[in-house]
C-alpha cells in the first residue's frame, strides 16, 4: 500500500480534514496518498527571465509576511529553518504561539492523547530562522498601501505575502450556537469542550449523559465516536446524537461513497450514537432544538454540544481586493498565487483552486499545497519567479477513529473497521508531528 515519494496523512475529520462535509473524489485510476508526510526539500527553479510585475521592482530585500501558522506554512517555515533569508526581512502574523494538529482532536477528547502531543512550537521555529513574530491575528488587507492590518491596530508592510489562515467555523448565527455550542475551531475552542465533558462527567451520578454533536461530516462522526468513548471510559452511558440535515438517507457522512456511509452507520449504531436528520432551530445549555422532517419540533437533551458544521471564509478577505469566490475564500491559480504579479500567495482551506473550485477544504489538500507554496513564495522572495504548479489529487486516505482502539478506513473502493486502521492512523500522525517538531532548536 505504499507508494514512495508521495506526501500524504490520514485524513481524519480534521487534519486532513477538516474537512466537515466532503465531497467524494474518488474516481476510476485515481491515487491513495498514504505515506507519512515530511518537509519536503525545495529546490527552487531558475527563471529565464525575471518577472515583469510588480515583484520585480529594485529593491535590496523583499519583505516577506506569512499571516497564519497552518499546515500550508510548516513546510515554508521548515526551508527557512534550513536556509533563512536575510534577518528581519520575514514577519509572521499569528494569534497562536504553537500550531496544533487538528488530526489528534479526536484522540484528545476521547481521552487517549495528552493536548501538548499535538503541539508543533511553530513560534520557536520561526524566531529560529529569524522571524520575526506578532502574536495577533489579521483582520484586514490594503493592495494599494500592500500592508496587512492586525487585530491590535498595527499594520505590517510587505512586497511578499502568503496567507494560511485557515477556515472559521460555520452557522454559528443560529439562535445560541455562540452561546452554547463548542465550535472545533481554533483549538482553543475544542479543548473547551474537552473540558465541559470532564466538569459533567466528574458532577454525574452512574447514569447516562446526552450530548449532540451538530454535522455529520467526517469530523462531526468522529467527534461523535470520541465524546461517546470519553463518557463510557468514565462508567458512564453515553446518550450521543449525530444531527445533519444532510442525512435525508438516514446515513452520515454525506457525499462520502456508499458503502463508506453504511460502515459508518454500523459502528455508530454499535456504540450507542444515534443519527437525526433535523435542522438545528436554537442550542441551550441543556438542550438542542431540531426541526426533524419525521416527527417535526422537538428538543434533543445535551450537556456538551459540540458544532462541527463545516468551514467558513475568512470574513475580511471579501473587501480585501482579493478576488473571491461566491463563499468568500480566496481565489489561487495553480502556482497558489492570488494575484495578476505573483506577489501574494494563499495555501490550505482559505484558498478556493481556480482550475479546481471543488476540491473539499480538508487538512490533506493543505498539506500537498505546503512544498508548491513554499517553492513558490520563496522564489519571489529571492526575486526569482514561482515555478511550481499544484495539482490536487484525485483520492486519498481517509481514516476516522472510532475512539475505542479502531478506525474506519476509506481507501480507494475498499472500506472497513478494524484495529490495524487505527494503528496506521497513529503512525501517520506521529510521523507527521515528529518531523515538524524537530525543527524547533
Amino acid at each position: 500500500m505504499v507508494m514512495p515519494g508521495r506526501r500524504a496523512v490520514s485524513d481524519s475529520g480534521f487534519a486532513l480534514r477538516p474537512m466537515l462535509l466532503e465531497r467524494d473524489t474518488e474516481r476510476e485510476g485515481g491515487r491513495a496518498e498514504i505515506v507519512a508526510p515530511r518537509p519536503a526539500r525545495l529546490r527552487d527553479a531558475q527563471p529565464t527571465r525575471q518577472p515583469s510585475s510588480a515583484s520585480s521592482r529594485p529593491m535590496t530585500r523583499r519583505q516577506l509576511v506569512l499571516v497564519g501558522a497552518g499546515h500550508a506554512h510548516l513546510d515554508l517555515l521548515a526551508a527557512l529553518s534550513r536556509k533563512a533569508l536575510p534577518r528581519g526581512s520575514v514577519t509572521m502574523v499569528t494569534p497562536d504561539a504553537d500550531f496544533h494538529y487538528s488530526g489528534l482532536l479526536p484522540g484528545i477528547l476521547a481521552g487517549d492523547v495528552a493536548p501538548s502531543t499535538a503541539t508543533i512550537p511553530v513560534t520557536r521555529i520561526a524566531t529560529a530562522a529569524g522571524v520575526t513574530v506578532h502574536h495577533t491575528a489579521a483582520t484586514g488587507l490594503d493592495l494599494t498601501a500592500r500592508v496587512v492590518h492586525l487585530a491590535n491596530g498595527d499594520v505590517v508592510p510587505f512586497d511578499v505575502l502568503s496567507l494560511d489562515v485557515g477556515s472559521e467555523p460555520s452557522a454559528l448565527d443560529v439562535p445560541g450556537a455562540a452561546s452554547h455550542a463548542f465550535p472545533m475551531r481554533p483549538f482553543e475552542a475544542a479543548m473547551k469542550l474537552a473540558a465541559r465533558l470532564q466538569s459533567v462527567i466528574a458532577d454525574a451520578r452512574r447514569g447516562a449523559i446526552p450530548s449532540v454533536v451538530v454535522g455529520a461530516g467526517a469530523a462531526g462522526v468522529e467527534i461523535a465516536f470520541a465524546i461517546a468513548a470519553r463518557i463510557r471510559r468514565h462508567g458512564h452511558t453515553p446518550r450521543v446524537t449525530l444531527v445533519d440535515p444532510a442525512m435525508t438517507d438516514g446515513l452520515p457522512l454525506p457525499g462520502f461513497m456508499a458503502s463508506s456511509r453504511r460502515l459508518a452507520a454500523r459502528a455508530l449504531a454499535e456504540r450507542g450514537i444515534a443519527l437525526c436528520s433535523a435542522r438545528v432551530l436554537e442550542v441551550q445549555a441543556d438542550g438542542v432544538h431540531v426541526d426533524d422532517a419525521a416527527s417535526g419540533r422537538c428538543v434533543l437533551p445535551s450537556v456538551a454540544t459540540a458544532w462541527v458544521t463545516g468551514p467558513a471564509a475568512p470574513p475580511w478577505f471579501v473587501g480585501s481586493g482579493l478576488a473571491c469566490d461566491t463563499q468568500g475564500y480566496a481565489l489561487a491559480d495553480a502556482r497558489l498565487a492570488l494575484d495578476a504579479s505573483a506577489t501574494i500567495f494563499g495555501g490550505g482551506d482559505c484558498v478556493t483552486l481556480r482550475e479546481h473550485p471543488h476540491t473539499p477544504k480538508a487538512g490533506v489538500f493543505a498539506v500537498r499545497m505546503a512544498p508548491v507554496l513554499a517553492a513558490n513564495v520563496l522564489a519571489v522572495a529571492r526575486g526569482r519567479s514561482p515555478m511550481r504548479h499544484y495539482t490536487p489529487q484525485r483520492s486519498f486516505l481517509a481514516l476516522l477513529s472510532t475512539g475505542d482502539g479502531a478506525a474506519l478506513l476509506r481507501w480507494r473502493g475498499v472500506a472497513f473497521e478494524s484495529r490495524a486502521a487505527q494503528w496506521l492512523k497513529t503512525r501517520i500522525d506521529q510521523s507527521y508531528l515528529k518531523r515538524y517538531a524537530g525543527l524547533a532548536r
